[in-house]
């Protein structure tokens, strides 16, 4: 399988988002670890060591070509235990003080980081890099969630209802970019589209997986678990 790489500003870019989605994580687990009592500096460094290792282990699959010499099922695993670890790591202690320490703006706006996210895929696939169904053009209209996210960050603070309708209407353009991503992979039920998906096979873009989508999913968990908190 063989990908056209993209061009370098974009790729500069697109490492600026991923780079800037762990600070904000590491960030609001020291805010929240401050706000809650905890120990700000055993906090940070524990979640900061923790993404390291994780991030290494899958440059470790992609650079070992194991992923690209085998989309399925290993591939596809590497995938499945991505959603798996974002929904645990939401859904864990970690989660319930994010939720509890984190105002309902933050947790919207830091959604808007798809955005930029989805321009820089939309330059891609302009590229010849990836298919054009990853983006609004095709099947995917997750940059929608991200000015959505933008807009009405400034207001969910004072009116939780909006909140409400950025979760699901975020949830629901998450679910459907992950399938449309599955859809456009080279797995043997995907569709017949050229180019492939082939990015999770690719050094640096397979960070756009545990990263952009993992991270995505895990703060909608955490919104909703903070919406829940915040009667």
């Amino acid at each position: 399988m063989v990908m056209s790489p993209a061009g370098g500003l974009s790729v500069l870019l697109f490492m600026a988002v991923v780079i800037g989605i762990c600070l904000m994580f590491i960030g609001a687990v020291g805010v929240v670890s401050e706000r809650l009592e905890f120990s700000v500096n055993r906090e940070v460094l524990k979640v900061t060591v923790l993404m390291i290792l994780w991030l290494t282990f899958g440059a470790v699959l992609v650079q070992s070509g194991i992923l690209a010499n085998h989309p399925y099922p290993i591939a596809l695993a590497y995938f499945i235990t991505v959603l798996i670890l974002s929904l645990w790591v939401s859904l864990s202690s970690l989660g319930n003080r994010l939720a509890l320490g984190l105002s309902l703006m933050s947790l919207v706006v830091f959604q808007g980081f798809r955005l930029p996210l989805e321009i820089i895929i939309y330059q891609w696939a302009e590229q010849g890099t990836m298919p054009y169904t990853m983006t609004w053009t095709g099947y995917n209209f997750d940059i929608l969630a991200g000015a959505l996210a933008l807009a009405v960050a400034p207001m969910v603070n004072s009116s939780k209802w909006l909140a409400w309708i950025f979760n699901v209407v975020g949830i629901a353009f998450a679910i459907n970019a992950v399938y449309v991503g599955l859809m456009s992979s080279p797995l043997p039920f995907a569709w017949e589209i050229e180019p492939k998906l082939l990015l999770l096979y690719q050094m640096p873009y397979f960070l756009l997986m545990p990263v952009c989508v993992g991270g995505g999913i895990a703060g909608h968990v955490i919104l909703t678990k903070a919406l829940l908190y915040k009667v």
